[in-house]
């Protein structure tokens, strides 16, 4: 079993699945860093798994399928962008060869958001970052966004590793400070990531039980009194999760 990932531009990461003589690779924005990860641990990617269709994540696909016949999996709703040879939508589980990859619908950031689970992983695209969720800037729905957050991701085991398509913990953590300064555990995983980075070094991936006590929008309904200090009345969690959403958009 292999499980490995690359940054490529300036902080989107794609991710290698390997298991059986079977390989896929994750949004391959850089088919270049993509195929030399592969080469890397000597597997052949035979499948290429989006888990939205942002040109930054699926730009690399065409020559990726082009240098090696790559099959490509993703959500119909985000054809748009990117038309996926075979459409998760509505499947649970992909079986890619020897490899069983669960599918969950993650709408919100794009229509056709999907986070991967595999082997205790959780490839969360730009749905679920570190400290943070994607913006809806971009054909997306903050309101699709909340209910995905309160229904798939709250079902989901809090063992999961976080694997997102970018790293913008620096970016997402000081926010979430700023809501809740004592909040030791976003202190924590923001001191860890500094000196991840201070080594040269990527930072760890966190656990979903980790970014459900310090992220700020997987602790919508915690927040609703500090949103209401700040002038922001909020009916419900979902209510809460949108009035956060918009905050994070004039963060400075």
């Amino acid at each position: 079993m292999i499980f490995d990932r690359r940054r490529y531009g300036r902080d989107n990461y794609l991710y290698l699945l390997a298991e059986g003589g079977d390989a896929a690779l994750v949004d391959p924005g850089d088919p270049d860093v993509a195929l030399a990860l592969a080469a890397s641990h000597g597997v052949a990617p035979r499948f290429v798994l989006h888990t939205h269709g942002h040109a930054d994540h699926v730009c690399g696909t065409d020559e990726l399928v082009r240098r090696t016949g790559a099959r490509v999996y993703g959500h119909g709703a985000d054809s748009r962008w990117y038309p996926p040879h075979e459409d998760v939508s509505g499947r649970r589980l992909l079986e890619l060869g020897g490899m069983r990859v669960e599918v969950h619908e993650a709408p919100g950031h794009t229509p056709g958001s999907v986070l991967y689970a595999w082997r205790g992983r959780l490839l969360c695209g730009d749905t679920l970052f570190w400290g943070g969720c994607g913006n809806c800037r971009h054909g997306g729905d903050p309101a699709r966004l909340a209910a995905s957050f309160l229904g798939v991701i709250a079902a989901l085991e809090g063992s999961l590793e976080v694997h997102p398509g970018h790293d913008y913990a620096l970016a997402n953590l000081p926010f979430a400070l700023d809501l809740e300064p004592q909040n030791t555990v976003a202190r924590a995983l923001q001191e860890a990531v500094r000196e991840a980075r201070g080594r040269g070094e990527e930072p760890a991936p966190t656990t979903l039980a980790q970014e459900r006590a310090a992220n700020p929008f997987l602790r919508a309904e915690a927040l609703r009194p500090v949103l209401a200090r700040r002038g922001v009345a909020t009916a419900d969690a979902g209510e809460a999760f949108v009035a956060l959403r918009r905050l994070k958009d004039a963060w400075a």
